[in-house]
């Protein structure tokens, strides 16, 4: 594309960058060097909703002081507590709040990204307090001794996550002393001192070293021009300080490799000569080997152009004849793949391949791993051949060309974080695309350091327990270690397997590109997108139709919904039905691998009351796609090989579904007391005891006789291809109609006047952590009172976050917001928590909205309007994609309201919302002893901290809120009460 216009005037010492784009990217771009250093990527769209700015400090966990572990994370924390200008803790996060904006942050290995987004307007503002992040934070001592708590909070959160565990277990039993990738990253209370003992001034001194114009990226999108986004940057950013000193790397990376397989498994015991596997023992239901690999970078921006990991990626996850994932699977030892780069530096790169195993597959995971190298080999020997690569390039090429604009916050994230590895030019371009020819030699020399000699080997199984005497300190995971001498020789000596094949070049890639619909002009600022029409269907199917005729890419998508009685008649039907839709799943896949492969998605599935599939991705061979998915609905072979497969994965989740965050196995409580025809784990654990595979054939045989079919069709497609498509997939699988008294109803429980309680313990033994949730049920859309619901959460959220997190730390998990089931809306507290029991969580919570409603009687006419606002745009701030809109617009066909110009009568509603309706609305519903109130209170108890008397299970009324009402046919286009 064009490079934008040349800036109305650079100023003294600031470089200016032409960015390379796409020619449909409707944003504009520009590069900026500040004469502190500083770089900064300037992106203007004129049609965003909002606004965003990430910047990116080039210093991590690997830089945190030996004797601060856990440093970088903290001072993450710390930079949201207050600065010189804004001292106030909460400032910054109310002030996004109120323009309807979010923020956050996270730390890596190399690097710490602060991130958010706000309604357009507010941009100046929050740029002002933004930058003083990185001017004049305040670390004050009483922040620094409380914000301790959050980072304690925050690992107990972490220490039942596997993959936290497995990760550290990894530096634990594989790390070179003295590498700093080997540290305890997110640290915690013992790691920080309690937030005393020198912290204050450690966090200074880091601050000071790492903290410096020069080694941050700035990233920021707005609807203004490029000229007024420079002028923001420059004005706000110019001041941060530059300070002479080397990049934090300069400390690592002279280091060599940070893991290695000779280290030894006791965690300090030293290196050892023979190899060996470590044990592990998971806090959920898996079984998996997995290889890890340390390899040193010999050439990182070769890697950074050609990105052998795409290309390695996709030849041990294929799913095609001749893959080692269809071997695995045709001899019983496996269900799936991952592969990926865990850890990507200058010098080193930690990748993994980890293959998810069968119960046999678990006993003979030598030979599984055999498999692997066998692949491995047969890849560095025969050569992967070329088209291998140009495939993955012309893929690349296509998606950079056709990519529609990325949600602002996202886009600053993600542009941010790669700024520093590409020159200006490259900075959209470079992550995206696969450039140079240097793959082929590059991947060649991955694949040669991908030896089983040089492998970190783990097999990841509660079945190992009994073979794991050690304990990794932190996080507590049980593990050990075996020797693997023998097998290791056994796969170094393996011949290549005559199964296994090199992929063949994809047939799939698009050719034909056009676009076939006229296009019009950009809508405008609050005008509505085009509404489907109703395409001519027999026997009472529904099929609409939406011609793209505003984004421009050669993409199309089709949804299909077959509404149906037959798949939730009992806990066994069900099961039954999620085996069937497994099977079938698991058959698409492997036909459809190609396809996935280039930009074609296709995918099924059941619910209580419908199957369904969805297809998206460049139009070319998309009709021919629904039709191949449609016709093996009924024609796969259902094996029983593939169903053991399947209801063994069922089981391990639906035991593994109790062991879930509390806050999780919260939310799943409250929806079986409000949806008592849903089914319990425990009810759909015993089906799954029964059912057998006749079963699943006989639902396939029967599947779909009679359902009401409703489809979508939308994208680069003519009428008549989209009439013609849905004539194909019907022919594939017909359906007769369904009696209207045949639907499938579904109802929401109505809760009482006041409040009831229901409490549990935790699944998991292990588990620190009780949660409170507190919903608070309203009804359904009706008045105003989805609009006040919504403003009421946008208000509360932060304001409770601030209170019972950053003040009172009670724990690392304190949202609000609201929710619907059903069509009925309801607002939900959460609060996960190791410092205080649910009770005393609600307490808390209570006091606090006994104190919300003078906030409320006090906010100012100017700040309530700046919410109206904020929230009014975002209500119309959508269909910004084409796969964005086609998703609004099934949601209202598939819940049956067809209301598709919602957002914008909805955004006009909320520009009339009245303190004094906000007010009422807090009294009647959301205030204690409110004549509205309906809450409960589902809370979850560890096991280490048990109530002292019986569990509270308060009875519920079998009272039901009336079905959803079909919306079709109503005039939505007039301004009525349901919004």
């Amino acid at each position: 594309k064009a490079p934008a216009a040349a800036p109305a005037a650079a100023g003294a010492g600031v470089a200016v960058y032409e960015i390379a784009s796409a020619a449909l990217d409707r944003r504009s771009y520009r590069g900026l060097r500040l004469a502190n250093g500083l770089q900064v990527l300037l992106a203007s769209d004129p049609a965003a909703g909002k606004a965003a700015a990430a910047m990116n400090v080039a210093v991590g966990s690997m830089s945190n002081p030996e004797a601060w572990q856990g440093l970088a994370h903290f001072c993450e924390h710390m930079l949201f507590l207050g600065t010189a200008s804004y001292p106030d803790e909460g400032d910054f996060e109310s002030y996004i709040a109120s323009n309807g904006g979010s923020n956050n942050a996270y730390t890596d290995s190399e690097e710490t990204v602060y991130f958010f987004d706000v309604g357009a307007g507010a941009l100046p503002g929050a740029l002002a307090r933004f930058s003083d992040f990185f001017a004049a934070p305040l670390f004050t001592e009483s922040a620094t001794a409380r914000e301790v708590a959050a980072i304690e909070s925050e690992h107990s959160k972490n220490i039942q996550s596997d993959g936290w565990r497995t990760e550290q277990l990894l530096r634990a039993t594989r790390g070179v002393s003295g590498h700093p990738y080997n540290g305890f990253f997110t640290g915690n209370r013992a790691t920080l001192r309690d937030g005393g003992g020198g912290a204050r001034a450690a966090l200074l001194d880091f601050y000071g070293e790492y903290y410096r114009a020069d080694q941050m990226d700035l990233s920021l999108l707005g609807p203004q021009s490029l000229d007024e986004l420079q002028r923001l940057a420059t004005e706000q950013f110019s001041r941060l300080p530059s300070r002479p000193g080397p990049p934090a790397s300069a400390k690592y990376d002279p280091l060599g490799l940070p893991l290695s397989p000779d280290q030894g498994g006791g965690l300090g015991s030293g290196a050892v000569a023979s190899p060996f596997a470590t044990l592990v023992v998971p806090v959920r239901e898996q079984r998996a080997v997995s290889a890890t690999w340390c390899l040193p970078v010999a050439d990182f921006d070769t890697w950074l152009a050609c990105k052998p990991q795409v290309a390695l990626s996709q030849l041990l996850t294929a799913r095609a004849d001749g893959s080692l994932l269809s071997l695995l699977k045709r001899e019983g030892l496996g269900t799936a793949i991952e592969v990926g780069v865990e850890e990507q530096t200058r010098s080193f790169a930690v990748v993994t391949a980890s293959l998810a195993l069968t119960e046999a597959g678990l006993a003979a995971w030598p030979t599984a791993m055999g498999h692997l190298f066998s692949y491995l080999r047969l890849c560095h020997e025969k050569g992967v051949p070329s088209h291998v690569f140009d495939d993955a390039k012309a893929l690349a090429q296509l998606g950079f060309r056709y990519a529609e604009p990325s949600q602002p916050q996202a886009f600053v994230t993600a542009t941010a974080a790669s700024m520093p590895l590409y020159r200006p030019a490259a900075w959209l371009s470079g992550p995206s695309l696969l450039e140079g020819a240097g793959g082929p030699p590059t991947l060649r020399q991955l694949l040669g350091g991908m030896t089983p000699r040089a492998a970190m080997v783990e097999v990841c199984a509660k079945e190992v327990a009994p073979k794991a005497p050690l304990s990794e300190p932190i996080y507590g995971t049980r593990y050990g270690r075996q020797p693997i001498e023998g097998e290791v020789a056994a796969w170094e000596a393996a011949p290549l397997l005559p199964e296994l094949s090199l992929p063949r070049p994809n047939p799939f890639i698009p050719k034909r590109l056009a676009i076939k619909a006229p296009q019009t002009l950009p809508r405008k600022e609050g005008e509505p997108s085009p509404t489907p029409s109703l395409l001519p269907a027999a026997d009472g199917a529904r099929v609409h139709f939406l011609p793209d005729r505003t984004f421009g890419r050669p993409r199309a998508f089709a949804y299909f919904l077959w509404r149906s009685p037959e798949f939730y008649t009992s806990a066994r039907t069900a099961v039954t039905a999620e085996l069937f839709a497994g099977m079938l799943a698991e058959v698409l896949q492997e036909a459809t691998y190609e396809a996935a492969q280039a930009g074609l998605v296709a995918a099924s599935g059941v619910s209580s009351d419908a199957f369904t599939v969805q297809l998206g991705g460049y139009d070319e061979r998309l009709p021919a796609l629904a039709t191949l998915v449609a016709s093996t609905v009924r024609s796969f072979e259902p094996t029983q090989a593939a169903f053991e497969r399947k209801v063994d994965i069922l089981r391990r989740q639906l035991r593994d579904a109790e062991r879930r965050q509390p806050i999780s196995l919260a939310g799943y409580r409250r929806g079986l007391a409000l949806q008592p025809a849903r089914f319990s784990n425990e009810q759909l654990a015993a089906a799954a005891g029964e059912v057998s595979l006749s079963d699943v054939a006989a639902m396939q045989g029967g599947v779909l006789r009679e359902a009401q079919l409703e489809a979508f069709v939308a994208g680069n497609l003519r009428e008549n291809e989209a009439a013609e498509m849905v004539r194909g997939v019907r022919a594939a699988l017909p359906a007769a109609p369904l009696a209207a008294e045949r639907l499938p109803v579904r109802r929401l429980r109505r809760l009482p006047p006041g409040g009831a309680t229901r409490q549990f313990l935790a699944g998991n033994p292990e588990e620190p952590n009780g949660a409170l949730e507190m919903y608070l049920q309203v009804g359904p859309d009706e008045g105003d009172d989805w609009l006040h619901l919504l403003l009421l959460s946008q208000m509360i959220d932060k304001a409770v976050y601030a209170e019972l997190r950053t003040k009172q730390q009670l724990g690392y998990i304190v949202q609000c917001g609201s929710t619907e089931a059903d069509g009925v809306r309801g607002l939900v507290f959460i609060v996960q928590s190791s410092v205080q029991p649910p009770p005393e969580l609600e307490a808390r919570l209570e006091a606090f909205l006994r104190l919300f409603r003078g906030t409320l009687l006090l906010t100012s006419d100017e700040e309530l309007d700046t919410y109206r606002e904020s929230l009014a745009a975002q209500m119309q701030d959508v269909d910004q994609r084409a796969d964005g809109q086609a998703s609004r617009l099934w949601a209202e066909v598939a819940t049956r309201r067809y209301d598709f110009g919602r957002p914008w009568r909805s955004s006009k509603r909320m520009r009339r919302v009245t303190r004094d309706g906000l007010i009422g609305f807090y009294d009647k519903y959301i205030a204690a002893g409110g004549a509205g109130r309906c809450r409960l209170s589902t809370q979850i108890f560890s096991q280490r901290s048990p109530p002292k008397g019986p569990l509270r299970d308060d009875p519920l009324p079998d009272a039901f809120f009336p079905p959803t009402a079909d919306g079709f046919g109503v005039d939505w286009a007039a301004d009525r009460a349901v919004v």
